[in-house]
C-alpha cells in the first residue's frame, strides 16, 4: 500500500503511528476482506509509478481517468471528495467576481497550483486540458512548495478539498488567512489496485468488503470521527 503524507486523510500523528480517515476505511475494508496491509511512504507520483510495475499493490484515495485505468483496477467508492480553489483571505475582495469556472478561464492574471499526478475529477480534468489555461497552471509535488507560492503571490490559488484545509488548521501547520473561493464538485473516491500484481477477484473481494463496510456502523462513525460531512450541492 503506497501511501502520501495528506492529513486528514494519511499521516502520522505524534507518536509516528499511522492515521488518517483512509487509513482506518481501508483497514476496516482489509478486516472485512481478510487482508492485512503494510503500508510505505512515498511521493503520489511514485506510487502511480509503482503501481504499473507492481511493485505497490495498492492505493487509496484514487479518482479514475482513463490513464490510470490502463494499468490499475479500480473499486467501488468508499468515501467522497469535495475539491475548491483556495486563495489568500486577503485577495478575497479582488477575487470575488470569479463564482464560476468559466470566469476563473477568462481571468488571466489568476495562476493556479496543482500537485503532480493528483487528479481533481471530471470539472476540473476538463478546466486543464483548455489551452487558454495551460500556462497559468504550476505543478509542484507537495503542498508545502504550493501554499508558499500562494504566499509569494506566485500564484493566485491552488485546488485542495476543503476537509483537508480545515484538518491542517485544527494541526496548527496551515495560516489562518486562507479562503475558500470556489467550490468546484463532489467526487467519488476509490482504491486502486495494480493489474500487474493483483486479480479480479482481489478487487471482487474488496469490493465486497467495501460494500460491507458502508453498510456498517463502523462506516459512519469513522467519517465523524474525522467531522467528515461533504455537503451536496
Amino acid at each position: 500500500m503506497g501511501w502520501v503524507d495528506w492529513q486528514p486523510f494519511s499521516y502520522r500523528n505524534e507518536q509516528q503511528q499511522l492515521r488518517g480517515l483512509d487509513v482506518e476505511l481501508l483497514n476496516a475494508i482489509f478486516l472485512r476482506a481478510g487482508y492485512q496491509a503494510k503500508f510505505s511512504e512515498m511521493p503520489w507520483a511514485r506510487v502511480l509509478h509503482e503501481l504499473k510495475f507492481g511493485t505497490v499493490q495498492l492505493a487509496m484515495s484514487a479518482n479514475i481517468t482513463a490513464e490510470r485505468q490502463q494499468y490499475a483496477r479500480f473499486s467501488h467508492p468508499y468515501r467522497e471528495e469535495e475539491t475548491a480553489i483556495v486563495i489568500r483571505r486577503q485577495d478575497a475582495e479582488r477575487w470575488r467576481r470569479i463564482t464560476t469556472l468559466e470566469q476563473l478561464i477568462n481571468t488571466p492574471d489568476f495562476h493556479i497550483g496543482v500537485l503532480k499526478g493528483f487528479d481533481y475529477g471530471n470539472t476540473f480534468r476538463q478546466l486543464m486540458a483548455r489551452p487558454e489555461l495551460q500556462p497559468r497552471l504550476q505543478m509542484r509535488l507537495r503542498l508545502e512548495q504550493l501554499l508558499k507560492m500562494l504566499q509569494g503571490g506566485r500564484i493566485q490559488g491552488f485546488i485542495l478539498d476543503p476537509h483537508g484545509l480545515q484538518e491542517w488548521h485544527n494541526q496548527g501547520t496551515l495560516p489562518d488567512d486562507l479562503h475558500i473561493l470556489l467550490r468546484i464538485e463532489l467526487i467519488p473516491v476509490h482504491l486502486m489496485l495494480s493489474k500487474e500484481s493483483t486479480t479480479e477477484k482481489h478487487l471482487q473481494r474488496i469490493n465486497q468488503a467495501i460494500d460491507q463496510l458502508k453498510q456498517s456502523p463502523d462506516y459512519r462513525q469513522i467519517l465523524d470521527r474525522y467531522r467528515f460531512t461533504p455537503q451536496h450541492p
